[in-house]
Parts: C-alpha cells; structure tokens; sequence
C-alpha cells in the first residue's frame, strides 16, 4: 500500500512541479481597517482617527521604488470625473517608504505596507476608492489596485438573513430582509427609487455584490424585501489548508516536502460536494490569515509555498475548473484555471501561497456560465457572513456618498 500511495503521489507531482508559476508578480495583497466595528472590511469612517493599512509582497523581489495614489469610484467601479483636488487633500503622489526583504526563507521576496490617511493627506468625501500603486517612472501603468471605502454613519441599515419565500428554495438558498433607517440623518434623501443604491454582499465574496431593488418606503425607512433579488445560494462551508506549520501537516494538507530548494504542500484530494448531506465546519467565511508558525515577524520571514490542489472530477472537455477564495479575489482566471491529468484522473492546480490559514472553494465554468453549488452544493444551514453598503447621490450629485455599512451572519437571530 506504501509503494502505491507513494507512486500516486509522484505522478501527481511532478507534474505540477514542473508547471509552477514564475512570472506571478505580486501577492498576500491584503488592506485591514483600525476600525474593528467593520470586521475585515477595509472601511474607515469620514473625518475621524481611522486608519487602512495596506500590505502587499512583490515576488519577484524587483527592488522598486513605489507610490500609490487614491481614486475615487462610482458605485459601477469606474473612476469618477471629479478632479483629485476636490476629494483628496495635499499632494496625491505618495511614497511607500515601508519595505523589507525577506529575512531567511527560501523563496526571496520584498515585502511592503503603508497606512492612509498619512502626512496631512486625507480624503474629503466619503464613497468607494483603490489606492492605485505604482512606478514613479511610469505613473499611467497601474501596478496593483487596492480597493476601499470611506462611511459618513448617517443611516443605520438592519439586516435579516431567513429562509426563502419559494419552497423550493428553503432547503438551498438563504433571503435577506433589509431594512434602511435614515429617520436621524442629517442627509435629506430625495428620490429614493433612483438616488439611494443600497448593495449586498456574501462573505466579502466581490462577484456577490448586488444590487438591491427598494420594495416601498415608509417615511424615512427604506424597504428591500421579498424580491427574488435578496435570495443568495446558501453553498457550503468553505474547505481549508492551514500552512502556518512548515515542517509537518496542517488542517487539508497530506503531506509537506521540500523540492527543488521550495516548500511544496500536497492538499488532501477533493471531490464534488452536490448533493451530498450538510457537514458543519469550522471556516473563517472566505478569508485568509497570513501567519508562520513559530516566526516572530509573518510578514518577511513567513515562506511561499507552491501549494499542489487536486480535484477528483471525471476528465470534461467542455467545463473548466478553478480554485477561488479572498486571496485571488474569487476570479475565475487562467493563473487559477486546474488542470487535468490523466495519469492521476484528476484536476490539479499549483498556486504559490505564504504561510497561513486559507479558506477557498472550487467553481466550474460551463456553457459561458460559471457555478460554484454544482461544486460545493447549496445548503440553507451554511453560516455566511452578509454585507450591505447604503450609497445615496443626490438628484445632480457628481459622486456617490456611502451613508451606512451593516454586517450579518446567517446564524445570527
């Protein structure tokens, strides 16, 4: 039984050691708030002490000299027309002056971070932002993008996660009930139907976000209910690898081996998990931590690990396959695309991760459509965290102010 577990295992392999990334730029791209009322979300409120800090490694250790700028956002992701003067306060060309190189790891890198506000520099006006990095060399080529969003707390948004209307969607999916309160905002909200934009969001998942329709307002409350718009697949808990240990297994790993002078990590093999029965887990909702075991400082001496995924899936020529979670902003894209291998009758995926706990799930892309329950299954009783983002601008407005975020979890009553 050793010998063939172990000739799987090379088949399996070399393989996927072979096709490892080398040309991947940039990694653990992470932005964190001081401001622990909005949980992860990178959010800050307008005006006040609050502080993003944002972290980042370049991989291929290019020794560069970066800036970032801040870009303000319509609610569709594209850069408003407002001059940088009216929203930004002092000069918006800014040195990232905090950078370290990796310190004893075997996969060098250069690490980076900075926190905004930061040397009399501020935002005016609150709504959705990126911090835009990049090369003073070439400061129209954008290295990276960094989204964010600045609250002005003026409405107070309630929200319910219940079972759906449909019957036949109560064993699936999971509805929200949202109710937006701006009885003591200073902010005179007009033409609701058409000026307030209130979004939703599942567990920061960014290909989640939606708009809400407004179902009828009672004075200064807004009503966004019972529309098959507030229905969300309820999925699954999300599978995990726990890489904090380097020098044995974690949580969803099999095996860990040094090759070639690089930390490799084997993942247990997956399969499908439609249809089969519901199974609490522990998760951390789709996010991921970055942290070495046993390293006083993760963020330069935590090591990157080409990290070997396998999904036992009969071969398809028409769907393809992908590993998806915070730390690729669930997108579906060739750098994540598996691969399958007919030695093993398998999928597989190598992806170069640092050190820490991943939460991640598998998506399938079939007839133009991409799927993640045909993957993971749909279950009403999976905890999920939702979120929702209340903008409102006004009739003639030239931006989009953020007037409210809220938080739920599915479990929460």
């Amino acid at each position: 039984m050793k010998q063939l577990r172990f000739l799987w295992a090379f088949l399996l392999w070399m393989p996927m050691l072979a096709a490892a990334q080398t040309d991947i730029g940039f990694g653990s791209v992470q932005a964190f708030s001081s401001n622990r009322e909005y949980g992860n979300l990178p959010v800050m409120n307008l005006n006040s002490g609050d502080r993003i800090t944002v972290s980042f490694d370049d991989l291929q250790d290019r020794d560069m000299v970066l800036r970032y700028r801040v870009k303000l956002l319509n609610t569709d992701g594209t850069p408003n027309d407002m001059r940088e003067i009216e929203y930004v306060s002092g000069i918006n060309k800014i040195d990232i002056t905090e950078s370290d190189y990796s310190f004893n790891t075997r996969s060098n890198y250069a690490h980076y971070s900075f926190s905004f506000p930061e040397k009399g520099r501020n935002v005016k006006l609150s709504g959705a932002y990126r911090f835009e990095i990049f090369c003073p060399d070439e400061p129209d080529e954008v290295l990276l993008a960094v989204p964010f969003m600045v609250c002005e707390p003026e409405v107070l948004a309630d929200i319910e996660v219940k079972v759906p209307r449909r019957v036949e969607w109560r064993r699936l999916r999971q509805e929200l009930s949202v109710t937006v309160d701006a009885s003591k905002s200073s902010v005179r909200i007009i033409q609701a139907d058409r000026c307030l934009k209130v979004f939703a969001q599942q567990n920061m998942n960014t290909q989640t976000i939606r708009l809400l329709p407004l179902l009828y307002q009672t004075g200064s409350r807004y009503e966004y209910r019972d529309k098959d718009e507030m229905v969300f697949d309820g999925l699954n808990e999300f599978r995990n690898i726990d890489l904090r240990p380097i020098n044995y297994s974690g949580r969803g790993v099999d095996r860990v081996m040094l090759v070639n002078d690089r930390w490799n990590a084997q993942t247990l093999p997956q399969q499908s998990r439609e249809y089969k029965p519901y199974v609490h887990d522990d998760d951390i909702d789709g996010n991921y931590v970055i942290k070495a075991e046993g390293m006083e400082n993760s963020d330069i001496e935590a090591e990157y690990v080409n990290v070997h995924f396998v999904l036992q899936e009969e071969h398809n020529p028409l769907a393809k396959y992908y590993v998806i979670g915070k730390f690729n902003n669930w997108l579906c894209t060739e750098k994540n695309q598996m691969e399958y291998r007919e030695g093993i009758r398998a999928y597989t995926l190598t992806l170069p991760l640092k050190q820490g706990f991943y939460d991640y799930m598998f998506a399938r892309l079939y007839n133009g459509k991409i799927s993640i329950p045909v993957m993971e299954g749909n279950n009403q009783e999976t905890e999920n965290d939702y979120y929702v983002y209340v903008f409102y601008r006004e009739p003639g407005g030239r931006y989009d102010r953020l007037l409210g975020v809220a938080k739920a979890n599915s479990r929460e009553k």
